[in-house]
């Protein structure tokens, strides 16, 4: 039996508090949150949108994300951004998506709420200011910032939702400040909050969200309940067919890596990354690139394996201190140590590349970014940045309110004897959280603001200097930048449409930029599978398989091949943006791709296409870099020009018992 596909959008105008409900009719067009941003996005510039998959009401785990899309300072550009769980909470309202338009007069709070059998919206001002400045929570803890806000917000509104049932979204200071504030929440679990923050990170939505719609949170819960899709048997059919295990049994499966991985006695993404980083470690600001591999794993086995890694190990894996997101999810992919959250991006950004490999100095370091609502992966490459910049005198750190130089030690380290693990960890950790002060607070750090990318300009004209050379960012448009997620490989810095998420390759091997290009693709069309039906990412290896068939098989409208739609919305952006494609600005993301080339070939790999490519860039590096980088373009667009056609299945169906390595 089939159902039919029944959305329903809610607009509202924030500057008049008018608000609306309507079914979306093109239902062909529009089959998830991502759709539907885009498609706002396209007619109203100014929209900020943000909703549910089809699959949110169902018991498929991980199904549950809650999709944010709007134009992006950050990135000057179209983006998507992501949180997980939250829509298991925001199914309650009764809607799919949810459209802001225009600005409220003051800072607001929207509250999206559904009670006897209808849908309420209200919308109510907030004086922040004092709240990020100090908040206590029910313990009589002190909170500050995003942390301060959201409970703030809970104590006030938390009473109007049915048995507490709700959920915040909140940001906080960077949001006013910077072009890179995120949105994150909380889980509320028993009247409380958890220990769990889950973010909508990249892409700075947060201060689109405050800068452009003056809203510094959103509330929402509701007594809507849908029966769909909650039919165990049909959905565990559908995984028997595929992979010869009901549905909770092929997640485990696949998710392993999440959990727990026995053999490696480890866990989630901060375990396993940082134990399989060896020689391709990052660290201080990326200068690890230019160490010899000998001295790259000496630093990776003193410091991360034998404290950091350790550390983690003793303290959140061997205590299963693990949780979910916010929705039941076998996988508990949270890694928990008291408060904090332990996960490999924010705490290897605001870790090694910080010259932070202490656990104690990378949590007050991670927690006060979170608090003050930044994006940790661009607060850390901006942050690593400037002690860089500090520590080799370029800029005097006094002309921008920061410590002397002699408040870190941001020196190259392998070995322990000169570099106390424990206390220069917490020295570095201090200074950059003074970093972040001032560039949020400090007048004379106001440069820092707009983006590592504008500042590295402003600082090369008034100094003469060439601090650009020394920051890693993909640059989009005319002040765009993105600091990439922290895997040591050319997918990463390369020339998509939208950088910064996993929308691109960013497995290790080597392979021909052309067809690194056309990989590219290939991971931006399944990555939408996700994004587009609010699934978790760390699902992917089933869903990317056979999301498709269960829309389908169960709803009467779905008739578009899945596959060619979500390649339909990556080449409609990609044709948007491809203009403001630019190419690298930095030599050291030049020395990023040429250290990469030449680390497979310390390896002992000896292909014809590794040898040319290596000989290129020993010629002439700056040359070979752009003849890379066009290359990767050309198979970017090559496979945009061909069609979805050229995108290979993610996975044959019917070989029950083989799930996807």
């Amino acid at each position: 039996m089939t159902y039919p596909i029944i959305q329903r959008e809610l607009t509202v105008h924030l500057h008049n508090k008018n608000w609306y409900l309507r079914p979306i009719e093109d239902e062909e067009k529009i089959l998830g949150p991502v759709d539907y941003g885009w498609h706002r996005f396209n007619i109203y510039p100014d929209s900020f949108t943000f909703g549910e998959g089809l699959l949110a009401g169902s018991s498929i785990p991980g199904s549950r994300r809650l999709v944010f899309c709007t134009w992006s300072s950050q990135w000057d550009g179209f983006y998507v951004s992501s949180m997980g769980g939250a829509a298991y909470t925001f199914h309650g309202v009764g809607v799919n998506y949810v459209a802001l338009r225009g600005m409220a007069p003051e800072p607001s709070v929207v509250l999206l709420n559904h009670k006897a059998g209808e849908v309420q919206v209200r919308i109510e001002p907030v004086n922040v200011e004092p709240l990020w400045n100090g908040y206590a929570s029910p313990d009589g803890t002190p909170l500050i910032g995003f942390f301060a806000l959201q409970q703030a917000l809970f104590d006030r509104y938390a009473k109007e939702y049915t048995d507490g049932n709700l959920r915040i979204c909140a940001v906080g200071p960077a949001a006013k400040y910077t072009r890179e504030g995120a949105i994150g929440s909380s889980p509320v679990r028993n009247g409380a909050f958890t220990a769990v923050v889950d973010w909508a990170g990249r892409g700075g939505l947060g201060s689109r969200l405050f800068k452009r719609h003056n809203v510094v949170g959103i509330v929402f819960g509701g007594e809507w309940d849908d029966p769909d899709l909650r039919n165990s048997a049909e959905i565990d059919a559908y995984f028997l067919e595929h992979f010869g295990k009901k549905t909770i049994q092929t997640d485990l499966a696949v998710t392993e890596k999440y959990r727990y991985v026995p053999e490696f006695e480890t866990g989630g993404t901060f375990g396993v990354n940082m134990r399989d980083l060896n020689e391709r470690i990052l660290s201080f600001n990326y200068t690890s690139i230019y160490k010899p591999v000998e001295s790259r794993l000496r630093q990776h086995e003193n410091f991360i394996l034998n404290h950091y890694l350790k550390q983690f190990n003793e303290e959140t894996i061997k205590t299963k201190k693990f949780q979910h997101c916010g929705e039941p999810c076998p996988v508990v992919c949270k890694k928990m140590f008291g408060q904090y959250k332990k996960d490999y991006e924010p705490y290897h950004v605001l870790g090694p590349q910080v010259g932070v490999f202490d656990q104690r100095a990378a949590e007050l370091l991670n927690d006060f970014v979170d608090a003050m609502g930044f994006d940790a992966i661009q607060t850390g490459g901006t942050v690593a940045w400037i002690m860089e910049l500090i520590r080799d005198n370029l800029i005097d750190p006094a002309e921008f309110g920061l410590p002397s130089a002699s408040e870190m030690t941001f020196d190259w380290v392998d070995d322990p004897a000169h570099f106390d693990v424990v206390a220069d960890s917490m020295k570095n950790a201090n200074y950059a959280m003074e970093a972040v002060r001032a560039i949020l607070f400090e007048p004379k750090a106001e440069v820092f603001r707009q983006s590592i990318r504008v500042a590295a300009r402003k600082l090369d004209k008034q100094y003469g200097i060439r601090s650009i050379d020394r920051a890693v960012f993909v640059s989009h448009g005319d002040e765009g930048c993105m600091v990439p997620n922290q895997y040591w490989v050319p997918g990463m810095l390369s020339p998509m449409p939208m950088m910064g998420k996993y929308f691109v390759h960013y497995g290790v091997e080597f392979m021909s930029p052309e067809k690194l290009g056309r990989k590219n693709v290939e991971r931006m069309t399944y990555e939408l599978f996700n994004e587009n039906s609010g699934i978790c990412r760390f699902h992917r290896k089933w869903s990317e398989t056979i999301t498709d068939e269960i829309l389908r098989a169960h709803y009467e409208g779905m008739k578009e091949n899945y596959k060619a739609h979500q390649f339909r919305v990556a080449r409609e952006i990609y044709e948007r943006e491809a203009p403001k494609i630019i190419y690298w600005e930095s030599e050291r993301v030049t020395d990023m791709v040429m250290g990469y080339l030449e680390q497979w070939e310390k390896d002992g790999l000896k292909t014809p296409e590794l040898v040319e490519w290596l000989t290129r860039f020993r010629e002439d590096r700056t040359s070979a870099a752009k003849a890379y980088w066009t290359a990767v373009r050309k198979g970017i667009h090559a496979v945009f020009n061909e069609g979805a056609d050229a995108i290979p299945d993610s996975f044959t169906p019917g070989q029950q018992g083989k799930l996807p390595k």
